[in-house]
């Protein structure tokens, strides 16, 4: 993805250069995100899937710094229906709300995925819209690498 120019409808704007990736002799450091909810930081180690066309399927995983537990991230960076999940150890769910007030919007840039102020809510009852407030966040994915392996 790097190699190709980033589509204007996906492109941040910002001027702000994406930080270049550390290089070792082995290759490329492993991909990572961070995902920011109210005051919580939650680190994840990624994996990266590009898909043509600008789309990007992240899944990772992390330590839960609030609860003893680990923490799985899905992430969609598609231009029609992009997605963000935090599944908890304890099946709890944090997804961005559905309320059109507060639509995803995520950035593709230079192998960096960005969002912020998206409002993470639990419980989402998809018929109905109801959910349970989390708090707003933001996210921030560094894909240094990307697999040709297709997640399950």
């Amino acid at each position: 993805m790097s190699d190709e120019a980033p589509d204007e409808a996906t492109a941040a704007t910002t001027s702000a250069l994406a930080p270049e990736a550390p290089t070792t002799s082995a290759g490329p450091p492993p991909s990572e995100g961070t995902v920011e909810i109210g005051d919580t930081s939650y680190q994840f180690t990624v994996t990266c899937q590009e898909l043509g066309a600008g789309e990007v399927v992240v899944v990772g995983s992390g330590e839960d710094p609030d609860a003893d537990g680990a923490v799985e991230l899905y992430l969609q960076a598609f231009l029609g229906d992009p997605y963000i999940g935090l599944r908890f150890a304890d099946g709890t769910l944090f997804e961005p709300s559905l309320e059109l007030e507060s639509p995803l919007d995520l950035y593709v840039q230079d192998d960096v995925i960005r969002a912020s102020a998206i409002r993470f809510v639990r419980d989402l009852d998809l018929e109905t819209g109801t959910a349970t407030d989390v708090g707003f966040g933001e996210l921030e994915i560094h894909c240094y690498e990307y697999s040709r392996e297709a997640f399950e």
